[in-house]
């Protein structure tokens, strides 16, 4: 009897969370802010839309095990290998979020990118933490973002690049990355885990374990999970080799099958059109193709002014693009990375103002990027604008809260300290 009651209880725990799942996040990402007179600062978040998908297949699965009891009040081996099947499907929830929202995932890994560039052992805190300590932090030099935004790693087409070495690329592949933990939700947690229970539940009839019910639920899961890990590799290979086929059009002088070829690609894989050396590649085809009117090849001969020396023209094209460009689109991402790259150079230089102009500018484009925010701290600090200081830091705050990573308590840490001064 008391065996009996702890299979009950465990159904039960399952259920439980298989149903907290439906109102849980599971994964919430920052996109903006808002603000109200009297109101503190809420963070506005959102959700990949394929998460509602999951859930109803979630809402489906606990209708159909309740329902199984309901009717003939006893576990069964089909409940057991559907839980099975279940926990599979739910597994592959990483990569239908970062490989098919292609716009949210990328914000996800721009802000991924932002906190790293913050905190990493050659970033702005650690390595400045000796010199925040002087007046005013007026001798903090920031480190600019790196080159790439990357939301999939793109590995090798050939079949046999596999290797078990290269395993964690290959995970990330899969959505299991940081830039997917990092804003990862306990709704997806509840719902894999309800689903463990359940299956752990439906494999003990008369509360003792029924080797066969658990050796059939270990099938159908792995079968499962190999069909699914099938189906995800698939537009990722193909994507890969479209653009190994691009690569061969591109050197031999063939830019329009090349150009073609990188949208097909985006086409199977839709994150990889967000990719920084994706758009940089198409940019520099469309200037090649004499297309200098398409977002791309503004983007590419404002790049080109840039590194020519013209900054002022190129920081022009970068405001164009920002206003110009949809909210979420790669183009306006890098656009807005170019303007925060010019901002630091301005603030390391000591041109404090000019600094803080274009800081805002990206600030108002990008409302909850981290490196520009902590820029602008610092710029306050310069300039005595105690005010607006707060204001930044209340941000910071609310931004983070969707952060998982611990590593943001250095960052907030910081942005108190600046506060106190």
């Amino acid at each position: 009897m008391i065996h009996r009651v702890a299979v009950w209880a465990l159904a039960a725990a399952g259920a439980a969370l298989v149903a907290a799942s439906l109102a849980w996040p599971w994964m919430t990402v920052p996109v903006g802010l808002e603000r109200a007179d009297g109101k503190p600062i809420r963070c506005v978040t959102a959700e990949p839309r394929l998460t509602a998908v999951f859930r109803a297949g979630c809402l489906g699965f606990a209708l159909l095990m309740v329902g199984g009891h309901v009717r003939r009040s006893a576990t069964s081996v089909r409940k057991a290998s559907l839980a099975g099947g279940v926990m599979a499907a739910l597994a592959a929830y990483p990569f239908a979020a970062m490989a098919f929202d292609g716009r949210l995932a990328a914000e996800a890994a721009w802000l991924n990118v932002q906190h790293e560039n913050l905190v990493w052992l050659g970033g702005d805190l650690p390595t400045n933490l000796e010199a925040g300590r002087t007046s005013w932090k007026e001798h903090i030099y920031l480190v600019d973002t790196p080159r790439q935004i990357s939301v999939v790693q793109m590995p090798s087409s050939q079949l046999g690049a596999f290797r078990f070495g290269r395993l964690m690329h290959w995970l990330e592949t899969l959505g299991y990355s940081n830039r997917f933990c990092q804003f990862v939700g306990r709704g997806w947690l509840a719902a894999v885990f309800g689903a463990f229970l359940l299956a752990c539940a439906e494999c003990m009839p008369r509360g003792r374990l029924d080797r066969g019910r658990a050796l059939s639920a270990l099938g159908v899961t792995a079968g499962a999970a190999l069909i699914l890990v099938g189906l995800a590799a698939g537009p990722v290979l193909l994507s890969a080799r479209l653009l190994e086929r691009a690569r061969g059009a591109i050197a031999a002088g063939r830019y329009a099958e090349g150009r073609d070829r990188l949208e097909r690609a985006a086409r199977y894989l839709p994150s990889l059109a967000q990719d920084t050396f994706f758009v940089a590649q198409t940019g520099l085809l469309d200037h090649r193709l004499h297309r200098e009117h398409t977002p791309e090849g503004r983007l590419f001969d404002a790049v080109l002014l840039e590194r020519h020396g013209h900054y002022a023209q190129a920081v022009d094209r970068y405001q164009q693009l920002v206003a110009e460009s949809p909210r979420g689109s790669a183009i306006r991402r890098e656009a807005i990375r170019a303007l925060m790259r010019a901002a630091i150079h301005a603030l390391n230089a000591g041109r404090n103002e000019q600094a803080t102009a274009l800081l805002e500018m990206v600030a108002a484009a990008d409302p909850c990027n981290i490196k520009a925010n902590y820029a602008l701290q610092l710029a306050c600090l310069r300039t005595g604008r105690r005010a607006e200081l707060e204001r930044l830091v209340a941000e910071m705050v609310a931004i983070y809260r969707w952060f998982q990573m611990p590593t943001k308590g250095i960052v907030l840490a910081n942005s108190y300290e600046n506060l106190l001064l």
